[in-house]
C-alpha cells in the first residue's frame, strides 16, 4: 500500500502530535517530514528529466515518492541547524536558504494533492489587513481600524476613540539567536512624537469593551468554539494571551450566521483551516479581530475535548 498522507513539520511541533495519534488510530498510512533533518537523516532527490521525486528517511530506511502523496497537512516546518564548526557562519547561511527553497520546489510538485492549507494561502492571508478588508466586504462586525505611519492620521484616529489598541501587523515575533520576544496587543497610554510615528507603520484598532473572548477553529465547513474568560483576570482584559495561568474555557455554539462567516472567509483565503479571533463586545455583538491561517489548537482539544484533530485527520483521509 502507498503512503498517501504527508504532514509537514518539526519535531517539537505537539500540534501535529495529535494529529499523527489520530491517523495511528484510523489505522493509515502517513509520513511526517521533520523538515531540519533535512540533510541530517533526511534526503532528496529531485530528477525532473525523469519526473521521479524522492524522499528517503535514513531513519526509517524507506523511501517516499512524493506523487504518491494526495494529502498534505502543513503545519511548521523549520530549516535545519549547521553545526559544525569548520563552517563558517555565511556558509550556514548559504546552505539553510538552499534548503528552505528545496523545499519550496517540493511545495510546487505537491501543488496538485489536497493541502491543510495550501502553503501560498497561508501566506497570503496571513496579513492582518488584507483579511480585515475582506472581512469588510463579508460582512464582519469589525472594530475601527487605521494602520498609519502618518502623524496626523494616527493623532486623528485616536482622538475620535477613547481608547486604542496597538498590534502587529502580522504575528509579533521578534526573532533572535538568543532572547526572542512577543509583541502583544496593548492599549495606547501615550501619544508617540511625529517622528516615532513616521519610522513605522502602526496599527490601531478602537478598543472593545468586551464580555469575553471567542476562539473559533475553522476545519473545512466545520466551526469550532469556545468562549474564554479573558475578563477574569487584569493581566488578560486586553490581550487573553498574556496570562501565566490556563484561563477558563467553554465550549460554545456559534449563531448560524457567525458560523457561515468563518467558513466563508476561511473559503476566500483559499484556506481548510483557520483559527479565528473574537471579542463580544457590551451588547453581544461578534468582532472580529483576526484569523491564524495556521494557529494553534491543540490546548482547545486538551482543555474541551473538541475533536478538532479528528475533523482535520478526517480531511486528510477523505481525500487521499
Amino acid at each position: 500500500m502507498k503512503t498517501q498522507i504527508l504532514i509537514i513539520s518539526n519535531k517539537e511541533d505537539i500540534t501535529t502530535d495529535f494529529i499523527v495519534r489520530k491517523l495511528l488510530s484510523h489505522d493509515v498510512l502517513f509520513y511526517r517530514l521533520n523538515t531540519e533533518d533535512i540533510a541530517h537523516s533526511v534526503f532528496v532527490s529531485l530528477d525532473f528529466e525523469k519526473q521521479v521525486f524522492i524522499i528517503y528517511d535514513s531513519n526509517l530506511d524507506k523511501h517516499f515518492n512524493l506523487l504518491n502523496f494526495k494529502s498534505v497537512y502543513y503545519r511548521r516546518p523549520e530549516i535545519p541547524l549547521y553545526k559544525d564548526d569548520d563552517l563558517s557562519a555565511k556558509e550556514r547561511r548559504y546552505m539553510q536558504t538552499e534548503v528552505a527553497y528545496t523545499l519550496e520546489g517540493i511545495y510546487s510538485i505537491l501543488e496538485s494533492a489536497y493541502w491543510i492549507s495550501p502553503v501560498w494561502a497561508i501566506r497570503k492571508a496571513e496579513n492582518k489587513l488584507y483579511q480585515l478588508q475582506l472581512a469588510r466586504q463579508l460582512g464582519f462586525h469589525l472594530p475601527a481600524s487605521i494602520a498609519t505611519n502618518l502623524p496626523e492620521s494616527f493623532k486623528a484616529f485616536s482622538s475620535n476613540h477613547n481608547e486604542c489598541i496597538i498590534k502587529p501587523v502580522r504575528s509579533g515575533h521578534i526573532q533572535d539567536d538568543t532572547s526572542p520576544e512577543v509583541v502583544y496587543t496593548n492599549l495606547l497610554t501615550i501619544t508617540p512624537t511625529d517622528e516615532q510615528i513616521k519610522v513605522c507603520p502602526n496599527y490601531l484598532q478602537e478598543h472593545i469593551e468586551k464580555k469575553y473572548d471567542v476562539r473559533v477553529t475553522v476545519v473545512g465547513d466545520k466551526t469550532y468554539a469556545v468562549r474564554i474568560e479573558s475578563q477574569s483576570t487584569e493581566a488578560t482584559k486586553v490581550d487573553w494571551r498574556r496570562g501565566e495561568n490556563i484561563l477558563p474555557h467553554e465550549v460554545i455554539e456559534l449563531p448560524a450566521c457567525v458560523h457561515n462567516q468563518c467558513v466563508a472567509i476561511s473559503k476566500a483565503l483559499g484556506l481548510q483551516f483557520g483559527a479565528i479571533d473574537y471579542v463580544i463586545d457590551r451588547n453581544g455583538n461578534f468582532v472580529f479581530l483576526e484569523l491564524n491561517p495556521n494557529g494553534q489548537w491543540a490546548w482547545i482539544e486538551n482543555i474541551t475535548g473538541l475533536d478538532i484533530s479528528g475533523a482535520i485527520s478526517d480531511l486528510l483521509i477523505k481525500n487521499i
